[in-house]
């Protein structure tokens, strides 16, 4: 069992030694929130790029189809006003 153990730390010491240079390579912790509020920032301004262009799209062809509608054949044809009241008053006598 004392094999095994040894073994195991032998075979940990050298990836050990690995990280240990990784880390000085590595990007301290500010640098790397200035990385990602980089990305964060440039993902925004693409999206709100793509949210206008698809407003400005959206809003040409509504101008487009109003002008090519008829007046009767507009939204609210085929609907009727009601007869009678939803609410009906109660008669009050003083």
């Amino acid at each position: 069992m004392a094999v095994w153990g040894r073994k195991a730390l032998l075979g940990v010491a050298p990836l050990w030694m690995c990280f240990g240079r990784a880390e000085a390579l590595a990007l301290s912790e500010p640098q790397i929130c200035y990385v990602l509020d980089g990305i964060l920032f440039l993902y925004g301004i693409i999206l709100t790029a793509l949210y206008c262009r698809i407003k400005i799209n959206s809003a040409r062809e509504a101008n487009g189809a109003k002008g090519r509608q008829n007046v009767e054949e507009g939204i609210y044809t085929g609907l009727k006003p009601h007869a009678t009241d939803t609410y009906e008053t109660i008669g009050m006598k003083k």
